[in-house]
């Protein structure tokens, strides 16, 4: 299945999905409601999941309690702008990994490091 953010169990090897419908599509939502388009990178503050959302232009952030998918940052359109939330843009957004206070991105069609306070 494409397009969904799987849960894996450790102990046991269970695996469901927690977010994504598995169409190519952009939605915000809980669980399957809501869908991706090439997520690509994963990182988390151990309350919530952060994405890069490649296709669709964005930072997807999962609640990891409810399955809820929200836009973090980005606007859906292809660019390189700063700003906040969906004032920003991006273009390729993949790798994501925080430091425990900022989230940076492999803003990987503008050759840039995003940095997301």
């Amino acid at each position: 299945d494409f397009n969904k953010i799987r849960k894996i169990v450790i102990a046991t090897g269970t695996v469901t999905t927690l977010a994504g419908s598995g169409a190519a599509a952009y939605a915000d939502g809980i669980g399957t409601t809501a869908a991706f388009d090439s997520p690509n990178g994963i990182a988390t503050d151990g309350t919530n999941l952060y994405i890069g959302d490649a296709s669709n232009q964005r930072i997807r952030k999962i609640v990891i309690g409810t399955g809820e998918v929200s836009t973090l940052a980005g606007s859906g359109t292809v660019g390189s702008a700063n700003g906040t939330g969906i004032a920003a843009t991006f273009q390729g957004p993949k790798n994501i990994t925080t430091d425990g206070k900022y989230l940076y991105v492999a803003d990987t069609g503008n050759d840039l490091i995003r940095r997301i306070e």
